[in-house]
């Protein structure tokens, strides 16, 4: 110390204050010395910082993820605020929308798009003319190989539509009637699921509908919607799609940084246990409390740096490493550095302070220790914690109002929700701890010893539970809420369009009018549906049948062939003055048998049978307004399957015929690559077009990527939180083995700290990730139905046994330090 510090009597009395130009000097020298003291030490600290690193990667990587994973609206709109879209098969009247548009708009970017049959396929192509350089449609475009179209002869394509066409760079496919030279393989950078063939706009044949993007507020869209004659459709960009990116991802900020702090504080603890008799020796010196609360502050100030800038660094490194598969995950296109810069340098920043606070409570009460109690390095007395139960209800349920008021969109009420639950967490640790301890009467002895640890350093091991806690609850957020996305999905578009082993086979395309087929036609074509069903195994073939209003006959286009208005169902859309229509099959014996029914389970009065709800018309006949008399249809799920049939008494009574249409193969197995691969070909040759089911994409490998991220996490904090309550509990160890205890003893002390600890870890994420999750879509439980088992059973279950296994294998060896005793 410097000369202005005087030396104070050793008792507890607070020293004197000491003048300002003394002061400073005095400060400057004990952070000098802390500095010092942290390099010359570091080893003995690594375990902190290790943990504080890792803590700082966890949120890094969280954030640049988080903020890059959440589609982008600009794939759809571009840089538009709205569009339109409009009818191209009156060019008159389209020119004419299209110069009403400009003149309200002023600046308008316009896509015309034409759509490709492909044989064999039951969805057409979109052939799609756009300019690349458009003011609003540019950030829809870009060019991985070649360059784009221009003129006539030359077309770009996505990989997608590649594949289909069977064709690639530099090769000749014929492309809307044209044979076109492929120049360019194209994209959709901010939707890389869309699929389309460009043209050049200026040598584009005329559009059958046309898309236009414009700009303006909602007010100034609906004016213009009022001096368009007939429907027009149109949409707006969202409007929270930033806002909820900002929020999860401040909010997961918020929550990493909290995880710092916690497990900061644990650390710090053993860390003021090991330089108490430094500190003692400092105040004999003269230095006041002040002083020795800034050793500690200084120190944790150094780690919490070193730590935010390792972490930051492996973090955003990691994130360069992953982020091509999120890239695939997420389904546009990533910028690696497009990163939230500032939340991460505010959360280097509060790293720090974090860390620094973290150490405040170890260094007030190493400052408050008596010097002779100091320099005797005799611990405190633990004290016990008191209330605790009380504050984390408090706490849980200010953070729960606070998410609940969040609505899923407000930053602050879910950064603040998320603060006070996580601090509930971290609360309820030391009763959870105690409650698990209270059970342990008539366990083996090492295993009482084990949790009896934890109790007497609940203060480390409670801190370190909320910051297992935080982890695993992150990760089952992550899991929990994508699961719930799922299912919101499955709810708008059921379990897919087919299941994995169905063929829906049909006749040409869906048209409103099926044509004539002489009995000759028929077999012939049922003949090469046993040939395309023979090649899948035994399947069972399902035949289609449509009614046909066979009183008129369409003459059919010129060079077609006549045919019969098909009978089908429909809901009216008041908005757009139209009719929602969907197939309207016969109810033949073998389509009940598919769900399970026979005529006999068929009311007498029952016209159609149907799964769809609401106002239902019958559609292509004669009579306006018919609406059928139903009875309910069990719902399949998938979106093609035959959901609404026309019963026989129906038929008979309006004298409709039976026309076939198509047949629905169902193998007993999942269809491979191959076998669909042969199927289109044949349907290719017979005139068919077939619908196999679409794969959606499923955010299943993130779930596992985020349980295996939390699970390593909270490994890690693990191994250092058990690695530090079993180096305080030497002495003990030092008994166990001068009585001859044997090594599984020592096994199982290790193996019982780390299992109990990550379950129950796991047991208070899982509740506090849905209990978070419950509180912002409490407006939608329904989404939270679908709970992914395996992935909690996972956390639950398998993260304890595989922490426990790990505890017992890496304890075997006897530590260097359990023969000897330290004498500093």
């Amino acid at each position: 110390m410097t000369a202005a510090t005087a030396t104070p009597p050793a008792t507890e009395r607070p020293a004197p204050r000491r003048a300002s130009g003394g002061g400073l000097p005095a400060r400057r020298a004990v952070i000098r010395w802390a500095v010092r003291l942290f390099r010359r030490e570091w080893r003995q600290q690594v375990l902190t910082l290790a943990l504080l690193t890792v803590a700082v990667i966890g949120a890094t990587f969280a954030v640049s993820a988080t903020y890059n994973m959440a589609s982008s609206s600009d794939g759809r709109f571009g840089r538009a605020d709205h569009l339109l879209e409009f009818d191209g098969t009156d060019p008159a009247k389209l020119e004419s929308r299209l110069a009403a548009t400009r003149s309200w708009f002023g600046t308008i970017d316009a896509i015309g798009h034409r759509y490709l049959e492909v044989p064999g396929l039951f969805d057409p192509i979109d052939v799609r003319a756009q300019d690349p350089g458009g003011v609003y449609g540019a950030p829809m475009l870009a060019v991985r190989q070649g360059r784009y179209p221009a003129g006539t002869g030359e077309v770009a394509l996505t990989d997608a539509v590649a594949r289909t066409l069977r064709t690639g760079l530099g090769r000749r496919v014929t492309v809307d009637g044209h044979d076109r030279l492929v120049v360019g393989m194209v994209e959709n950078p901010n939707d890389l699921t869309d699929e389309f063939a460009l043209v050049d706009p200026a040598h584009a044949d005329p559009p059958k509908t046309v898309t236009v993007l414009v700009a303006g507020d909602r007010a100034d869209l609906e004016a213009f919607r009022a001096t368009i004659d007939g429907p027009l459709v149109r949409e707006s960009r969202p409007g929270t799609t930033r806002t909820v990116i900002a929020a999860t991802t401040l909010a997961l900020a918020t929550v990493g940084l909290l995880l710092v702090s916690l497990v900061a504080a644990a650390g710090f603890v053993v860390v003021a246990q090991r330089r108490l008799r430094q500190l003692g020796m400092l105040a004999a010196m003269g230095a006041t409390r002040r002083h020795l609360r800034l050793v500690m502050l200084a120190n944790g100030t150094v780690v919490g740096a070193v730590a935010a800038v390792l972490g930051t660094g492996v973090g955003i490194a990691a994130w360069l490493l992953v982020a091509e598969r999120v890239e695939t995950a997420a389904g546009h296109r990533i910028d690696r550095f497009d990163l939230p810069w500032a939340t991460i340098g505010a959360g280097m920043m509060l790293a720090v302070a974090t860390a620094t606070a973290a150490a405040w409570w170890p260094a007030r009460a190493t400052a408050r220790t008596p010097i002779m109690s100091a320099l005797s390095a005799r611990p405190p007395r633990p004290r016990p914690a008191r209330r605790t139960a009380v504050v984390a209800v408090v706490l849980l349920a200010t953070g729960v109002t606070c998410l609940l008021l969040s609505g899923g969109t407000k930053p602050v009420p879910i950064s603040a929700g998320t603060i006070a639950t996580a601090v509930g967490v971290l609360f309820v640790g030391p009763t959870a701890i105690r409650l698990l301890a209270a059970a342990r009467a008539g366990m083996p002895v090492a295993v009482r010893l084990a949790l009896t640890d934890l109790v007497r350093y609940q203060a480390r091991a409670g801190a370190a539970l909320a910051a297992i806690s935080l982890a695993l609850g992150i990760s089952v957020a992550v899991v929990a809420g994508s699961a719930a996305a799922d299912h919101q999905a499955r709810q708008a578009a059921g379990l897919g369009n087919l299941a994995k082993g169905q063929l829906l086979v049909r006749i040409g395309r869906p048209s409103p009018v099926i044509p004539v087929r002489t009995p000759e036609q028929l077999a012939g074509l049922q003949s090469q549906v046993d040939t395309l069903a023979g090649n899948l195994g035994t399947p069972t073939v399902t035949p289609l049948d449509m009614a046909v209003v066979a009183s008129y006959t369409d003459p059919g286009e010129p060079g077609g062939q006549p045919g019969h208005p098909a009978v089908e169902i429909g809901t009216p859309v008041a908005d757009r003055q139209q009719m929602t229509t969907y197939p309207l099959y016969v109810a033949t014996p073998e389509l009940l048998r598919l769900y399970r029914l026979d005529s006999a389970a068929v009311a007498a009065d029952t016209e159609v049978l149907t799964s769809r709800t609401g106002a239902l018309e019958l559609v292509n006949i004669p009579e306006r307004r018919v609406y059928p008399k139903t009875q309910a249809l069990p719902d399949p799920g998938y979106t093609s399957m035959p959901n609404s049939m026309v019963t026989a008494s129906m038929m008979a009574r309006h004298g409709w015929q039976p026309a076939r249409v198509g047949w629905l193969v169902e193998a007993d197995h999942p269809l491979t690559e191959q076998e669909l691969t042969t199927a289109q070909n044949l349907a290719v040759s017979a005139g068919f077009t077939i619908e196999s089911r679409h794969e959606r994409a499923s955010l299943g490998s993130l779930r596992t990527g985020a349980v295996a991220a939390g699970a390593l996490l909270a490994l890690g904090i693990l191994a250092m939180t058990v690695g530090l309550i079993r180096g305080e509990a030497a002495g003990d160890l030092r008994t166990l083995a001068a009585t001859g205890a044997p090594r599984r003893v020592r096994r199982t002390l290790t193996a019982t700290t780390a299992g109990a600890l990550a379950l129950l870890g796991g047991l208070l994420g899982v509740v506090g990730a849905y209990v978070g999750l419950a509180s912002v879509l409490h407006r939608d439980l329904d989404a939270l139905t679908d709970v992914p088992v395996a992935h909690l059973v996972a956390t639950i279950l398998g993260l304890p046994v595989l922490a426990a296994v790990a505890g017992w294998v890496l304890a075997g060896r006897e530590p260097q330090w359990l023969g000897r005793r330290r004498l500093d």
